[in-house]
Order: C-alpha cells, then sequence, then structure tokens
C-alpha cells in the first residue's frame, strides 16, 4: 500500500450523518486521483461514530469509489471493534488499523495483548496508528520491533508525530510507513515512508495528488512548493479545536460541507470561519462566497 490515503471528513447535519455531503465527497476524491481512503480516524471523528454510523459510511464509500480502504477500527467497546473488524472484511478493505488502548496508559504488555487480538480477529493487514499528542503514548520504533518480535503481525505504521527521526526509525523495521502529519509528507517519504493517511487531502487533494507524482518523478523543486503550501494551509487551523476547522476548509474550498457530531466536538463560529476565509485569500487561493 503506498500514495494518498485520506483520512477522511465525515459530514454531520443537525446530528444526523449527511449522506448527501459524503457522497459528493466521495465522489470528488475520487476523481482527484487519491490512492485511498482512511475512515474513522481522527478527522473522521471515530470514536464519536456509533457501529449503524459507521456501516452507512462504509457503504457510501465502497458505492462510490473503487480505491483501497484501510479502516480503522478502534471503539472503548470491544464489542464495537469486533462489529467494525467485520465491517472491514465484509466491505473489501485492504488493511485495518488502530491507535492503542487509550486514557489509561499502556505498558508495553498492554500494547501486546490489545495488537494481537486484533490479529486473532482477523487476517487483515494490521496497521498501528501512532498520534501520541491525541493519545498520549507514543508507540516508538523500539516498541513495533518488541511487537513484530513477539509475533504480532503488524504490517506497517501510520506515524501522526511529524518526528522526521521517528519516520526513519519505522522504515528501518521494512514496514510500510505512512505518514499521518500533513506538514512533514513530503521529509517523509524523502526518507522512505510510501505515501500519507492526509487530513489535508480532504481539502486539497489536486496539490497531494501532484506533489506525490512530482515526488515519484523526481521534480523535487516543484514537489516542495506544493508542500509548502500545504503547510501554509495548515497552518492557518493550527489553534482551532477538533476537526472542524477542516470541514470548513472543505466547504470554503470546494462545495457545501456538514460539520461534526455535536456536543463531542464544536462547529466553528461565523467569525472563526471569516478569519480562515480571510488566510485563504492572503495564500492566494479563492475561496467561495
Amino acid at each position: 500500500m503506498e500514495g494518498i490515503f485520506v483520512a477522511l471528513a465525515i459530514p454531520f447535519k443537525n446530528g444526523r450523518l449527511d449522506v448527501e455531503s459524503l457522497v459528493r465527497h466521495v465522489e470528488s476524491l475520487t476523481k482527484a486521483g487519491v490512492d485511498g481512503f482512511y475512515p474513522f480516524g481522527t478527522t473522521s471523528q471515530g470514536p464519536y461514530l456509533t457501529i449503524d454510523e459507521r456501516r452507512e459510511v462504509l457503504e457510501v464509500i465502497m458505492s462510490h469509489t473503487n480505491k483501497q480502504l484501510i479502516v480503522h477500527v478502534f471503539s472503548f467497546d470491544w464489542g464495537d471493534v469486533v462489529e467494525t473488524v467485520r465491517l472491514a472484511e465484509r466491505f473489501g478493505a485492504a488493511a485495518i488499523s488502530s491507535i492503542p488502548p487509550i486514557y489509561y496508559k499502556p505498558d508495553y504488555e498492554t500494547l501486546r495483548r490489545y495488537y494481537s487480538k486484533l490479529s486473532e480477529l482477523t487476517k487483515l493487514p494490521i496497521f498501528i496508528y501512532n498520534i501520541p499528542q491525541n493519545t498520549g503514548f507514543n508507540v516508538t520504533p523500539d516498541l513495533v520491533a518488541r511487537l513484530i518480535s513477539d509475533g504480532v503481525r503488524i504490517v506497517g505504521v501510520k506515524d501522526s508525530t511529524g518526528d522526521i527521526t521517528q519516520i526513519m526509525g519505522h522504515v528501518r523495521l521494512g514496514i510500510t510507513v505512512l505518514n499521518g502529519a500533513d506538514s512533514t509528507i513530503l521529509p517523509a517519504l524523502m526518507v522512505g515512508a510510501k505515501g500519507c493517511i492526509s487530513a489535508m487531502a480532504n481539502v486539497l487533494p489536486e496539490v497531494m495528488r501532484e506533489m506525490f507524482d512530482d515526488f515519484k518523478a523526481g521534480k523535487l523543486q516543484s514537489a516542495v512548493e506544493r508542500q509548502d503550501l500545504i503547510a501554509r494551509v495548515r497552518e492557518l487551523i493550527r489553534d482551532y479545536p477538533g476537526v472542524d476547522a477542516y470541514y470548513k476548509l472543505v466547504h470554503l474550498l470546494r462545495y457545501d460541507f456538514g460539520t461534526v457530531k455535536e456536543p463531542y466536538l464544536r462547529s466553528l463560529s461565523d467569525e472563526e470561519v471569516q478569519k480562515l476565509r480571510d488566510g485563504l485569500v492572503r495564500l492566494g487561493l479563492k475561496p467561495r462566497l
């Protein structure tokens, strides 16, 4: 697995899944040339989605694209993890993924047991999703190496630390590394990552496609320019809470789009959206009216 996977934004409207917006979004991203979809992670508001919502999202994805699918399966309820794994199998996922157990900081043995249990559930390849800024726990290359040595069937890591030294450590293990930090996609590719799982791909999928293709073709200056634009747009939303800023960027730069699932997360205010709009204009982009 390599290329551009979208950490899929999943829109809601009046507290319910906005299916119309989601269909349009999946079709548009497919047309833009992304390589795959990664639902139910951070940008998807994954921990807050019910099994019925997860099932409906997967039905939309698989009805409107033929791209690869990596399904993030974590839930606080193990029964929901099992059901999400079954959904991933049913809808033809190429792999599953999960953050480590959260809230109570895990030790190595907890990690080993958790990912071993996942391995027992399915024959699908398993990616560790490492996002310590959200989970409070960093799954380092040394820990991944121990898991593999102990027979846990880990084939790759989505690493969202933005730490290139850590990315290189994962690459040295010989596993598939997908970068999850939008500001360091190109540097990660240069040290051996196979691609990215990107929130910003919801917003600028064409730019992502061009950057990846430029890198593969050896057109590094062009790739750097596109990475710079991605990083500058990402910087605009750095201080906003949750993930609704990504949803508003989709709305401003692409088409009408829903919002987050309240009250777990909050929508941006009109003033915050206007500030985003002004920032996009300063970058030379043309937000919708």
